[in-house]
Protein backbone atom coordinates (compact mmCIF):
# COMPACT_ATOMS: atom_id res chain seq x y z
CA UNK A 1 0.00 0.00 0.00
CA UNK A 2 3.02 2.61 0.59
CA UNK A 3 4.12 1.77 -3.13
CA UNK A 4 0.92 2.47 -4.22
CA UNK A 5 0.09 5.20 -2.65
CA UNK A 6 3.17 7.35 -2.77
CA UNK A 7 1.98 9.18 -5.61
CA UNK A 8 -0.67 11.93 -4.85
CA UNK A 9 -4.36 10.65 -5.42
CA UNK A 10 -5.10 13.21 -8.34
CA UNK A 11 -2.45 11.79 -10.26
CA UNK A 12 -3.48 8.02 -9.35
CA UNK A 13 -7.32 9.32 -10.24
CA UNK A 14 -5.70 11.42 -13.59
CA UNK A 15 -3.81 8.06 -14.95
CA UNK A 16 -6.88 5.86 -14.66
CA UNK A 17 -9.04 8.45 -16.54
CA UNK A 18 -6.11 8.90 -19.20
CA UNK A 19 -5.95 5.02 -19.20
CA UNK A 20 -9.73 4.59 -20.00
CA UNK A 21 -9.48 6.54 -22.80
CA UNK A 22 -6.66 5.35 -24.35
CA UNK A 23 -8.09 1.84 -23.96
CA UNK A 24 -11.46 2.80 -25.50
CA UNK A 25 -9.45 4.19 -28.82
CA UNK A 26 -7.07 0.78 -28.97
CA UNK A 27 -10.77 -1.43 -28.97
CA UNK A 28 -11.89 0.49 -31.62
CA UNK A 29 -8.55 0.06 -33.51
CA UNK A 30 -8.22 -3.09 -32.82
CA UNK A 31 -4.90 -2.70 -30.85
CA UNK A 32 -6.06 -3.51 -27.25
CA UNK A 33 -3.82 -6.43 -26.85
CA UNK A 34 -0.65 -4.86 -28.12
CA UNK A 35 -0.33 -1.00 -26.80
CA UNK A 36 0.89 -2.27 -23.53
CA UNK A 37 3.31 -4.50 -22.57
CA UNK A 38 2.36 -7.61 -20.70
CA UNK A 39 2.23 -7.41 -16.66
CA UNK A 40 3.87 -10.49 -15.75
CA UNK A 41 4.60 -13.05 -14.68
CA UNK A 42 7.06 -12.09 -12.59
CA UNK A 43 9.95 -14.26 -11.45
CA UNK A 44 9.27 -16.26 -8.27
CA UNK A 45 11.82 -14.30 -6.15
CA UNK A 46 12.14 -11.18 -4.74
CA UNK A 47 13.76 -8.84 -7.52
CA UNK A 48 11.98 -5.47 -5.82
CA UNK A 49 13.28 -5.39 -2.17
CA UNK A 50 10.26 -6.95 -0.97
CA UNK A 51 11.68 -8.67 2.22
CA UNK A 52 13.93 -5.29 3.17
CA UNK A 53 10.85 -3.21 2.89
CA UNK A 54 9.19 -5.95 5.38
CA UNK A 55 12.30 -5.28 7.84
CA UNK A 56 11.91 -1.70 7.01
CA UNK A 57 8.28 -1.76 8.98
CA UNK A 58 9.84 -4.33 11.55
CA UNK A 59 12.34 -1.11 12.45
CA UNK A 60 9.77 1.05 12.47
CA UNK A 61 8.04 -0.47 15.36
CA UNK A 62 10.68 0.25 17.49
CA UNK A 63 10.80 2.35 20.87
CA UNK A 64 11.54 6.34 19.73
CA UNK A 65 13.08 8.81 21.43
CA UNK A 66 10.36 11.53 20.50
CA UNK A 67 7.47 9.64 20.07
CA UNK A 68 6.40 5.89 20.80
CA UNK A 69 7.77 4.67 17.39
CA UNK A 70 10.67 5.66 15.99
CA UNK A 71 10.59 8.13 13.15
CA UNK A 72 11.39 7.52 9.27
CA UNK A 73 14.27 9.49 9.76
CA UNK A 74 16.03 6.60 11.83
CA UNK A 75 14.14 4.09 9.98
CA UNK A 76 15.85 5.22 6.56
CA UNK A 77 18.50 4.38 7.22
CA UNK A 78 18.15 0.80 7.25
CA UNK A 79 17.54 1.29 3.31
CA UNK A 80 21.38 3.13 3.31
CA UNK A 81 23.14 0.39 5.40
CA UNK A 82 21.46 -2.57 3.22
CA UNK A 83 22.45 -0.45 -0.10
CA UNK A 84 26.19 0.28 1.41
CA UNK A 85 26.17 -3.61 2.61
CA UNK A 86 25.04 -4.74 -0.84
CA UNK A 87 27.61 -2.35 -2.67
CA UNK A 88 30.68 -4.24 -1.27
CA UNK A 89 29.54 -7.87 -2.79
CA UNK A 90 30.28 -9.09 -6.04
CA UNK A 91 26.96 -8.70 -7.77
CA UNK A 92 26.43 -5.52 -5.88
CA UNK A 93 27.66 -3.48 -8.71
CA UNK A 94 27.35 -2.94 -12.07
CA UNK A 95 29.31 -1.05 -15.19
CA UNK A 96 30.43 2.34 -14.16
CA UNK A 97 30.13 5.29 -16.88
CA UNK A 98 32.31 8.08 -17.33
CA UNK A 99 31.18 11.64 -18.33
CA UNK A 100 33.20 14.37 -20.48
CA UNK A 101 33.00 16.32 -16.68
CA UNK A 102 35.02 13.25 -15.05
CA UNK A 103 32.45 12.18 -13.22
CA UNK A 104 31.76 8.65 -13.04
CA UNK A 105 27.86 7.35 -12.14
CA UNK A 106 27.79 3.91 -11.37
CA UNK A 107 24.89 0.94 -11.96
CA UNK A 108 23.74 -0.04 -8.74
CA UNK A 109 22.29 -3.74 -8.60
CA UNK A 110 21.18 -3.12 -4.87
CA UNK A 111 17.25 -4.57 -4.52
CA UNK A 112 17.03 -0.46 -2.51
CA UNK A 113 17.51 1.32 -5.36
CA UNK A 114 14.81 -0.38 -7.44
CA UNK A 115 12.07 1.74 -8.75
CA UNK A 116 9.54 -0.30 -6.31
CA UNK A 117 11.47 0.68 -2.86
CA UNK A 118 11.75 3.86 -4.02
CA UNK A 119 7.72 3.90 -4.40
CA UNK A 120 7.90 2.45 -1.34
CA UNK A 121 10.07 4.09 0.63
CA UNK A 122 8.02 8.05 -0.50
CA UNK A 123 4.59 6.07 0.18
CA UNK A 124 5.86 5.27 3.83
CA UNK A 125 7.61 8.87 4.62
CA UNK A 126 4.07 10.11 3.62
CA UNK A 127 1.87 8.08 5.68
CA UNK A 128 4.17 7.74 8.92
CA UNK A 129 5.00 12.18 8.41
CA UNK A 130 7.15 13.62 11.22
CA UNK A 131 8.13 14.44 14.49
CA UNK A 132 10.16 17.15 14.67
CA UNK A 133 11.99 18.59 17.74
CA UNK A 134 14.19 21.08 17.16
CA UNK A 135 16.74 22.93 19.76
CA UNK A 136 14.91 25.06 21.59
CA UNK A 137 16.86 29.01 20.40
CA UNK A 138 18.78 30.35 23.76
CA UNK A 139 17.68 33.89 23.16
CA UNK A 140 19.35 36.61 24.71
CA UNK A 141 16.87 37.34 28.11
CA UNK A 142 18.03 33.59 28.54
CA UNK A 143 21.90 34.26 27.77
CA UNK A 144 21.70 37.57 29.76
CA UNK A 145 20.17 35.54 32.43
CA UNK A 146 23.10 32.96 32.30
CA UNK A 147 25.75 35.83 32.42
CA UNK A 148 24.36 37.55 35.56
CA UNK A 149 24.95 34.23 37.66
CA UNK A 150 28.03 33.34 36.33
CA UNK A 151 29.05 36.53 37.47
CA UNK A 152 27.40 36.50 40.44
CA UNK A 153 29.07 33.01 41.10
CA UNK A 154 32.88 33.66 40.08
CA UNK A 155 32.61 36.97 42.22
CA UNK A 156 32.42 34.54 45.36
CA UNK A 157 35.06 34.62 48.04
CA UNK A 158 37.04 31.17 48.45
CA UNK A 159 36.23 29.51 44.89
CA UNK A 160 38.27 26.67 44.40
CA UNK A 161 40.35 26.51 40.65
CA UNK A 162 37.79 23.47 39.62
CA UNK A 163 34.59 25.98 40.36
CA UNK A 164 36.18 28.65 38.65
CA UNK A 165 37.19 26.63 35.50
CA UNK A 166 33.69 25.06 35.36
CA UNK A 167 32.69 28.74 35.57
CA UNK A 168 34.60 30.34 33.17
CA UNK A 169 34.66 27.19 30.65
CA UNK A 170 30.44 27.52 30.88
CA UNK A 171 31.05 31.22 30.14
CA UNK A 172 33.10 30.71 26.93
CA UNK A 173 30.16 27.86 25.70
CA UNK A 174 27.63 30.21 25.63
CA UNK A 175 30.08 32.87 23.83
CA UNK A 176 31.70 30.79 21.06
CA UNK A 177 28.05 29.64 20.62
CA UNK A 178 26.02 32.69 20.52
CA UNK A 179 28.53 35.43 19.88
CA UNK A 180 30.29 32.96 17.42
CA UNK A 181 27.42 31.11 16.22
CA UNK A 182 29.22 28.13 16.11
CA UNK A 183 27.55 24.85 16.33
CA UNK A 184 28.14 21.63 19.06
CA UNK A 185 30.24 20.17 16.61
CA UNK A 186 31.92 23.20 15.64
CA UNK A 187 32.51 24.34 19.33
CA UNK A 188 34.22 21.20 20.67
CA UNK A 189 37.27 21.78 18.07
CA UNK A 190 38.05 24.98 19.65
CA UNK A 191 41.38 24.70 20.37
CA UNK A 192 43.20 26.42 23.96
CA UNK A 193 46.58 25.46 22.33
CA UNK A 194 46.28 28.06 19.57
CA UNK A 195 44.09 30.76 21.53
CA UNK A 196 47.33 30.38 24.06
CA UNK A 197 49.37 30.92 20.93
CA UNK A 198 48.01 34.09 19.23
CA UNK A 199 46.37 35.11 22.41
CA UNK A 200 48.54 38.15 23.39
CA UNK A 201 49.41 39.42 19.37
CA UNK A 202 45.11 39.48 18.67
CA UNK A 203 43.73 41.28 22.05
CA UNK A 204 46.77 43.85 21.24
CA UNK A 205 45.80 43.93 17.11
CA UNK A 206 45.73 47.47 16.26
CA UNK A 207 41.92 48.68 15.48
CA UNK A 208 40.78 45.80 15.76
CA UNK A 209 41.41 43.82 18.75
CA UNK A 210 40.03 40.06 19.06
CA UNK A 211 39.49 37.17 20.94
CA UNK A 212 41.42 34.23 18.34
CA UNK A 213 38.40 31.63 18.37
CA UNK A 214 40.48 29.19 16.64
CA UNK A 215 39.23 25.71 15.78
CA UNK A 216 41.18 22.60 14.70
CA UNK A 217 40.28 19.39 13.83
CA UNK A 218 38.28 17.17 11.26
CA UNK A 219 35.43 19.22 9.73
CA UNK A 220 32.64 17.65 7.64
CA UNK A 221 33.20 16.90 4.16
CA UNK A 222 36.75 18.08 4.61
CA UNK A 223 40.16 16.21 3.80
CA UNK A 224 42.56 16.08 7.14
CA UNK A 225 42.73 18.27 9.88
CA UNK A 226 42.08 22.11 9.10
CA UNK A 227 42.41 24.98 11.26
CA UNK A 228 39.91 27.78 11.49
CA UNK A 229 39.57 31.24 13.15
CA UNK A 230 36.21 32.74 13.69
CA UNK A 231 37.76 36.12 16.09
CA UNK A 232 35.25 37.44 18.26
CA UNK A 233 35.13 40.62 19.51
CA UNK A 234 36.67 41.49 22.70
CA UNK A 235 33.57 43.67 23.96
CA UNK A 236 30.83 44.51 22.25
CA UNK A 237 28.73 47.81 21.29
CA UNK A 238 26.59 47.14 24.75
CA UNK A 239 29.52 46.42 26.58
CA UNK A 240 29.35 43.03 26.82
CA UNK A 241 33.00 41.48 28.27
CA UNK A 242 33.90 38.63 26.02
CA UNK A 243 37.42 38.97 25.85
CA UNK A 244 37.21 39.14 30.01
CA UNK A 245 35.83 35.78 30.09
CA UNK A 246 38.32 33.99 27.75
CA UNK A 247 40.79 35.42 29.93
CA UNK A 248 39.44 34.22 33.30
CA UNK A 249 39.29 30.34 31.30
CA UNK A 250 42.94 30.52 30.38
CA UNK A 251 44.02 32.23 33.71
CA UNK A 252 42.22 29.17 35.32
CA UNK A 253 43.69 26.41 33.26
CA UNK A 254 46.76 27.75 33.59
CA UNK A 255 47.25 27.70 37.18
CA UNK A 256 45.59 23.49 36.52
CA UNK A 257 48.67 23.05 34.40
CA UNK A 258 46.51 22.88 31.12
CA UNK A 259 48.05 24.88 28.43
CA UNK A 260 47.17 22.96 25.81
CA UNK A 261 44.92 20.56 23.58
CA UNK A 262 41.23 21.53 23.56
CA UNK A 263 39.23 23.95 25.34
CA UNK A 264 36.43 21.61 25.97
CA UNK A 265 38.13 18.09 26.65
CA UNK A 266 36.72 14.79 28.02
CA UNK A 267 38.07 12.90 31.26
CA UNK A 268 40.45 11.76 28.81
CA UNK A 269 41.94 14.69 27.31
CA UNK A 270 39.63 13.64 24.28
CA UNK A 271 37.40 15.65 22.36
CA UNK A 272 34.23 16.60 24.76
CA UNK A 273 30.54 15.29 23.14
CA UNK A 274 28.09 17.42 23.18
CA UNK A 275 26.27 15.22 25.89
CA UNK A 276 29.30 16.28 27.96
CA UNK A 277 29.01 19.49 26.87
CA UNK A 278 25.85 19.62 27.21
CA UNK A 279 26.27 19.10 31.31
CA UNK A 280 27.85 22.62 31.58
CA UNK A 281 24.97 23.90 29.56
CA UNK A 282 22.23 22.63 31.65
CA UNK A 283 24.15 23.57 34.84
CA UNK A 284 23.53 26.92 34.51
CA UNK A 285 19.92 27.20 32.79
CA UNK A 286 18.55 24.86 35.74
CA UNK A 287 19.68 28.41 37.85
CA UNK A 288 18.41 30.69 35.34
CA UNK A 289 14.95 28.72 35.82
CA UNK A 290 15.21 28.22 39.67
CA UNK A 291 15.93 32.55 40.28
CA UNK A 292 14.57 33.68 37.22
CA UNK A 293 11.04 31.81 36.34
CA UNK A 294 10.21 34.44 34.00
CA UNK A 295 12.64 33.80 32.03
CA UNK A 296 12.75 30.37 31.99
CA UNK A 297 9.63 29.06 33.22
CA UNK A 298 8.69 25.81 35.24
CA UNK A 299 6.64 24.21 32.26
CA UNK A 300 9.85 24.13 30.16
CA UNK A 301 11.82 20.16 30.25
CA UNK A 302 15.93 21.81 29.94
CA UNK A 303 16.70 18.57 29.06
CA UNK A 304 14.43 18.04 26.66
CA UNK A 305 14.30 21.36 24.63
CA UNK A 306 17.78 22.76 24.88
CA UNK A 307 21.33 21.66 23.76
CA UNK A 308 24.99 23.17 22.69
CA UNK A 309 24.13 20.93 19.53
CA UNK A 310 21.70 23.47 18.10
CA UNK A 311 20.20 26.14 20.89
CA UNK A 312 22.88 28.73 21.05
CA UNK A 313 23.54 29.01 17.36
CA UNK A 314 19.81 29.39 16.80
CA UNK A 315 19.57 32.02 19.55
CA UNK A 316 22.39 33.43 17.23
CA UNK A 317 20.25 33.61 14.25
CA UNK A 318 16.99 35.09 16.12
CA UNK A 319 19.09 37.78 17.85
CA UNK A 320 20.93 38.92 14.63
CA UNK A 321 17.41 38.98 12.78
CA UNK A 322 15.73 41.32 16.02
CA UNK A 323 18.42 43.47 15.48
CA UNK A 324 18.57 43.49 11.93
CA UNK A 325 22.61 42.67 11.52
CA UNK A 326 23.01 43.40 7.84
CA UNK A 327 23.14 40.54 5.41
CA UNK A 328 27.25 41.06 4.33
CA UNK A 329 28.05 41.29 8.06
CA UNK A 330 26.70 37.86 8.80
CA UNK A 331 27.83 36.81 5.66
CA UNK A 332 31.16 37.69 6.40
CA UNK A 333 31.35 36.16 9.96
CA UNK A 334 30.26 32.62 8.37
CA UNK A 335 31.72 32.69 5.01
CA UNK A 336 34.47 29.90 6.17
CA UNK A 337 31.61 27.67 7.31
CA UNK A 338 29.49 28.54 3.57
CA UNK A 339 32.62 27.80 1.75
CA UNK A 340 33.23 24.37 3.37
CA UNK A 341 29.35 23.72 2.16
CA UNK A 342 30.82 24.89 -1.61
CA UNK A 343 31.17 22.36 -4.39
CA UNK A 344 32.73 25.44 -6.25
CA UNK A 345 35.62 26.63 -5.30
CA UNK A 346 38.26 27.92 -7.30
CA UNK A 347 40.81 24.85 -7.65
CA UNK A 348 43.78 27.64 -7.93
CA UNK A 349 42.69 28.46 -4.23
CA UNK A 350 41.81 25.24 -2.19
CA UNK A 351 40.19 26.07 0.90
CA UNK A 352 43.13 25.44 3.42
CA UNK A 353 44.44 28.31 2.01
CA UNK A 354 41.78 30.81 1.50
CA UNK A 355 40.32 30.44 5.26
CA UNK A 356 43.40 29.33 7.51
CA UNK A 357 43.46 31.61 10.54
CA UNK A 358 46.41 33.71 8.76
CA UNK A 359 44.09 34.62 5.59
CA UNK A 360 41.13 35.19 8.36
CA UNK A 361 43.50 37.27 10.30
CA UNK A 362 43.63 40.02 7.93
CA UNK A 363 40.25 40.68 7.59
CA UNK A 364 39.60 40.81 11.58
CA UNK A 365 37.71 44.51 11.40
CA UNK A 366 34.69 42.30 9.03
CA UNK A 367 34.67 39.40 11.48
CA UNK A 368 34.24 40.64 14.41
CA UNK A 369 31.68 43.15 13.44
CA UNK A 370 28.89 40.15 13.80
CA UNK A 371 29.53 39.20 17.33
CA UNK A 372 29.89 43.27 18.70
CA UNK A 373 26.48 43.99 17.16
CA UNK A 374 24.76 40.81 18.78
CA UNK A 375 22.93 41.95 22.15
CA UNK A 376 23.34 41.13 25.13
CA UNK A 377 22.12 44.00 27.80
CA UNK A 378 18.98 44.55 25.87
Amino acid sequence: MDSLWSTERSTVSANFYQMKKVAQHAIAYGVLDEFLPPRGPFPMEDTWGMSTAALFLARSTDSGRNAKFLQFDSVRKVRSTISNFYHTCPEGTGSVFMSNDGTSPRVSNSVTNSLWFKKFSLGCHRRMGDVWKPNRALTQPILAACFRILEDEWKTPKLTLERKRKISLTACLLISGYFGSLRGEEINRIHLGLIRKDWEEAVDYAGAPHVPLCLLGQFKRQVGEKTFLQPLCTITEDGFQIGSWFQRALGTLDRLNVTKGLLFSNGKGGRASIAEMDVLLYSVLERVQLKFPSILPDSVIIEDEFSVYRSLRRGSNTEARNVQIPRDIIDASMRWRAAMRNKGLTSSMPLAERYTCTIARANVPALIRYSSLLPMNR
